[in-house]
């Protein structure tokens, strides 16, 4: 589903392809959290354009699929499908299980120009999921202040992906389902940042 309205860019929330605006240079997957759906990341996604263009698809972890789906199988599809829209930079954003995604896809294939965790989430598995990201690949990490994960520190996991002069580490004071909607400026910058 495409959609343009005054000139910026909806959250598109179906498989469909992304809002889509003349000028956009980039495009966000922007996934959700284990057992939600798009909507807990969508006030996150009307803030990104007109940077970015957004897609924001129902994954395989979502409430309505049960774990249904090869989540590494379709980010490839929608990465695919961005390149072939013309889109030069992707880059993988996603809340809790979609931040692990996100981080994941980057070790494994490797085809996008930058990722955003927030809050991620299975604190055991973390380490090696970063450990794992391809070193061009700047990280965006964002994490709730009262997290267990942030008091563990940013070495635990967040210092074991390969450096990037653009990587930042942010903690915030919201938790949480508020914590995308609380980081969009945050996000919104540091994707202009890497312009």
């Amino acid at each position: 589903m495409k959609k343009l309205l005054s000139g910026c860019l909806l959250l598109a929330a179906t498989l469909a392809g992304p809002a889509v605006a003349q000028d956009a240079k980039c495009a966000v997957l922007l996934m959700h959290g284990r057992g939600a759906s798009p909507q807990a990341v969508a006030a996150l996604g009307k803030k990104l354009p007109p940077v970015c263009a957004v897609r924001s698809p129902d994954m395989p972890w979502s409430a309505r699929r049960g774990e249904g789906g090869d989540g590494a199988a379709e980010i490839q599809r929608h990465v695919k499908d961005l390149r072939s829209q013309g889109f030069k930079r992707v880059l993988l954003a996603g809340q809790g299980a979609g931040a692990n995604a996100a981080m994941a896809y980057a070790g494994g294939a490797g085809d996008v120009e930058g990722v955003i965790a927030l809050a991620p989430d299975d604190e055991a598995a973390l380490a090696g999921i970063t450990s794992k990201m391809k070193q061009h690949v700047p990280l965006l990490w964002v994490v709730s202040q009262s997290a267990p994960l942030h008091a563990k520190g940013e070495a635990y996991a967040f210092a074991k992906a390969p450096p990037h002069p653009a990587s930042r580490y942010l903690a915030l004071k919201a938790e949480g389902a508020v914590l995308p909607d609380a980081a969009g400026k945050a996000v919104v910058e540091w994707v202009k940042a890497l312009e």
